[in-house]
């Protein structure tokens, strides 16, 4: 299935394991899990690796790992970085 492509950026969604990229935009519906991101120093600029899928999709920050629910993966838009 595909998601959402653009030049700005990608779903987090699109990313495949090990993967790295910034995040470009956070499209929050919903100020709660907007908040919780903010919370997990998940914002606009912050690299971001993805480590896994399933069971649970986690990433990888510059503070570590991050298990993230489907509300937070669907609000977060990345470009991927071929660093």
């Amino acid at each position: 299935m595909f998601d959402s492509l653009t030049v700005s950026g990608s779903s987090l969604r699109l990313l495949k394991v090990g993967e790295r990229g910034v995040i470009a935009r956070i499209k929050g519906t919903n100020s709660t899990v907007t908040e919780q991101l903010t919370r997990l120093g998940l914002s606009p600029g912050t690299s971001i690796t993805l480590e896994q899928r399933f069971p649970r999709f986690v990433v990888r920050t510059g503070k570590g790992p991050l298990a993230l629910t489907q509300s937070m993966i669907q609000s977060i838009y990345v470009r991927i970085s071929t660093l």
